[in-house]
């Protein structure tokens, strides 16, 4: 074989094998497989040390299912693991695992460099002179070293980019937990929420999500989990006035309804409206207190009369205080 074919050879198999490699990076894995390598990347937040797609803690779980259902809609993973790092406080992105696809990410840089030089030691030993024909000139045998290194790097740099284009999309997902406060937690249990609560109890925007957590508890007049939350809300030096004000207007309601302590229970809800002095709620459930706990139908009626002035008080609401306003102008024990 002439020198010319053998060069040709060989300049040919280092781009097709520098071809070979990019595609397997840059190939879209199956659905099943982007899940479990979302899944691999990010941390769960209350575990120790493991991914989301290996711990079998209930949020991880969620975090998970999370991913599934962005993998079907047709979310790019950068999408979703930035929508994960913002939905979940205490959630960090690990360094790519060597395992699965991104195993190819840390190996092909090697094997290309590897063969690159194996067929460069192996044309140097075997420069393939023809029977008969004259040796070759030492300048061609460094020019066909110098063309084999050239496309090596090439081929290397090619890995390069093509690898780092794959990583680079993924760079601000690392960025500061989001605000809390901005987060759509309807589809997220209490016992993620709880999860995340614990996780980063000393985090300044953890606030709005033990609000929106005793909430929940307080609608089923679970005061006992709604209580540690609102009263964590009240003594944080980080939460909103609103924030503030509705755990104290929700201290105050637990302090008479849970455990008839008809004082305490103004106090709170007092300094709640300091706070918020339109609060409806707080009006309302001041009111009630003085009306059927402290048996002062006359205060309570100007209270009623406060919350029913509200133009933007809820039709339901307001049918509901209406009925109160006028048992209590009249006189009327409280029911």
């Amino acid at each position: 074989m002439s020198d010319r074919a053998r060069n040709g050879l060989f300049v040919a198999a280092m781009v097709l094998m520098a071809g070979v490699l990019a595609f397997m990076v840059s190939t879209e894995p199956a659905t099943a497989d982007r899940v479990e390598a979302i899944g691999v990347q990010i941390k769960c937040p209350v575990c120790q040390g493991e991914s989301i797609a290996n711990s079998p803690a209930q949020m991880a779980q969620d975090m998970m299912a999370l991913v599934a259902e962005r993998v079907d809609a047709g979310a790019t993973d950068s999408e979703i693991i930035d929508e994960l790092l913002s939905s979940y406080s205490g959630a960090v992105l690990l360094d790519p695992p060597a395992s699965g696809n991104t195993l190819i990410l840390w190996l092909a840089p090697l094997v290309v460099l590897a063969i690159g030089i194996g067929v460069i030691v192996w044309w140097k030993r075997h420069p393939g002179t023809e029977s008969g024909a004259e040796p070759e000139p030492p300048s061609r045998g460094r020019g066909r070293l110098i063309t084999g290194g050239v496309v090596l790097i090439a081929a290397l740099a090619g890995i390069i980019v093509v690898a780092g284009s794959s990583l680079q999309e993924r760079s601000g997902a690392t960025a500061g937990v989001a605000d809390l406060d901005t987060q759509d937690l309807d589809q997220v249990s209490n016992e993620t929420m709880e999860a995340v609560v614990a996780a980063n109890i000393d985090h300044p925007e953890i606030n709005g999500m033990r609000v929106a957590l005793a909430e929940r508890y307080f609608e089923i007049n679970d005061y006992r989990s709604a209580f540690p939350h609102y009263l964590a809300v009240a003594e944080s030096e980080s939460a909103t006035a609103a924030e503030t004000a509705t755990a104290l207007v929700r201290l105050g309601w637990m302090a008479y309804d849970g455990n008839g302590e008809v004082d305490a229970a103004v106090s709170l809800i007092d300094r709640a409206l300091e706070i918020a002095p339109g609060s409806q709620i707080g009006l309302y459930f001041k009111g009630q207190i003085l009306w059927c706990g402290a048996g002062d139908a006359r205060a309570a009626t100007e209270l009623f009369n406060a919350v029913l002035s509200d133009p933007e008080l809820p039709t339901e609401s307001r049918t509901q205080i209406e009925v109160a306003q006028a048992m209590a102008s009249r006189g009327e024990a409280c029911p």
